[in-house]
């Protein structure tokens, strides 16, 4: 499988690599044709520039009383085409129309030269390749020499030479693309050739160089997880392979908290319907009881009942709401409202409202705050649940004549240490490990959820800090974390 991709891979690659090279030297061919064609003619213009001057030396004595002696003219210009004979020779007048001529066959179809041209060859010496109107061929334009004849300060006419006559050209352009063409075609191989094989080469390297991504790849779609690419550079495919194992990093670490998720669910499903059994049942159980024998229970039965019922029903609905909340925190679908606020008045609250409920049992609760308590910056709404779920708890281990303290002091310059403290009943140390863990209930907790603390150690861990819970067993249990201080402007 990997040599039939890798065998396609360098075939696609190599074919349009060939391709493109085939394109590119089809242009450099026609713009070397071309190229060469011009300099010829270029060549040509520069070189016999001054022909038509020296012409005009020879012709303008000849000239007498504005009329040339057409014989003498006759003749000179018949010797040039001897000595000269791809030039063609025209006599102007002033407007350029035709007067005498030497030309191959004698076949001239215009009467008149346009002048434009003459006059842009005559006024810039150092031009460019300049064009002129081909008198045999109307419509088609030739290279040419041109100089002006003249009488004094007087213009009797112009010397219009055409330096390639048709037969020149036609014998020109053939043998110029032979040679050319031959020249080109020779070094257009040899380019081919070397330019093919440093390409092929270079391609071959290229797609082999992708093997290992690919194996790599394969690997990891059948199944293999931990497949990953062996990056030995930095070149362009060492990213890629690079960018895959982050993306199977990423992949693999999501389908382990997938795997991490559906065990929670399913812990979730089995420990809900253990703990909704109970006071499900209870509510069941004692609902039947008064509704099948109610004429045969007392008043004080059907009190007792009714307040069973009711603990049940309200245990029921504190242990779902605890339930929503756990999952919420825990699935990220909190997000933290942080605000400066002060903790220290938070906790004075907090205790003042569990005072009432406390004195009913004999507990004392107290406050020892540190003075000048700078502001925190964290939830307020969520750092009040958890110091309600810790006095809470403390309240369910402690005995009456205990007493819970709620301590806040200066940890360090940029954090505020908060310490509950109680005089209970404590845990023991086997059990201080898997105190935050979901259902998990101290030994005297028979009213309790099991969800409290691992309310509090969620909280605590989206803040970004650390719960820590001190106890030995008959004396009391300390729980203690940290927050932020606020920075003020």
């Amino acid at each position: 499988m990997k040599s039939k991709i890798f065998n396609r891979l360098y075939i696609q690659v190599s074919a349009i690599f060939l391709l493109v090279l085939f394109m590119f030297t089809a242009i450099a061919l026609y713009i070397s044709v071309q190229s060469a064609a011009k300099y010829s003619v270029e060549v040509n213009q520069r070189l016999n520039s001054e022909l038509a001057t020296s012409t005009v030396e020879v012709i303008q004595p000849l000239m007498k009383d504005d009329i040339a002696s057409d014989e003498a003219i006759a003749d000179l210009m018949h010797s040039m085409m001897v000595i000269n004979p791809i030039v063609e020779v025209y006599l102007l007048d002033p407007a350029g129309k035709i007067l005498k001529y030497v030309a191959p066959d004698k076949v001239v179809k215009l009467e008149k030269v346009n002048l434009a041209p003459i006059k842009q060859f005559i006024a810039d010496p150092e031009h460019s390749i300049i064009y002129g109107d081909d008198p045999r061929n109307p419509g088609e334009f030739k290279i040419f020499s041109a100089a002006t004849i003249r009488e004094g300060d007087i213009l009797k006419g112009y010397i219009y030479i055409v330096l390639a006559s048709q037969e020149y050209i036609s014998a020109a352009q053939t043998v110029i693309g032979s040679y050319i063409l031959g020249l080109s075609i020779r070094s257009v191989i040899i380019i081919l050739i070397i330019s093919a094989l440093v390409g092929l080469l270079a391609i071959w390297f290229i797609t082999k160089k992708l093997n290992p991504i690919i194996d790599g790849i394969q690997e990891f779609k059948k199944g293999n997880l931990t497949a990953r690419i062996d990056v030995k550079s930095e070149g362009e495919l060492d990213r890629i392979a690079l960018v895959f194992n982050q993306m199977a990093d990423t992949i693999e670490q999501n389908i382990s908290e997938l795997k991490g998720v559906d065990n929670l669910r399913r812990e979730l499903i089995g420990n809900v319907s253990h703990d909704l059994r109970t006071p499900v049942a209870s509510i069941q159980g004692y609902a039947e009881t008064l509704i099948l024998k109610q004429d045969n229970i007392s008043k004080e039965e059907q009190t007792k009942y009714h307040e069973i019922i009711f603990k049940s029903c309200g245990r029921l609905q504190r242990l779902v709401e605890e339930l929503f909340e756990l999952s919420k925190l825990q699935t990220n679908q909190v997000e933290l409202q942080p605000e400066p606020f002060s903790i220290a008045e938070l906790v004075y609250d907090i205790a003042n409202k569990y005072r009432i409920l406390s004195q009913k049992k004999g507990i004392s609760v107290d406050t020892v705050i540190a003075k000048d308590v700078p502001l925190v910056e964290a939830d307020l709404s969520l750092v009040n649940r958890v110091l309600q779920n810790l006095i809470d708890n403390a309240m369910k281990f402690c005995r009456e004549g205990d007493n819970i303290r709620i301590e806040i002091d200066t940890k360090e310059p940029e954090k505020v240490e908060v310490r509950v403290i109680d005089s209970g009943t404590g845990i023991k140390q086997e059990d201080l490990p898997n105190v935050f863990q979901r259902y998990f209930k101290g030994r005297n907790d028979e009213h309790g959820t099991g969800l409290g603390l691992a309310i509090v150690k969620s909280i605590i861990d989206l803040h970004n800090s650390q719960i820590q819970v001190y106890s030995q067993y008959g004396k009391g249990t300390k729980f203690i974390f940290d927050l932020p201080k606020a920075f003020t402007a």
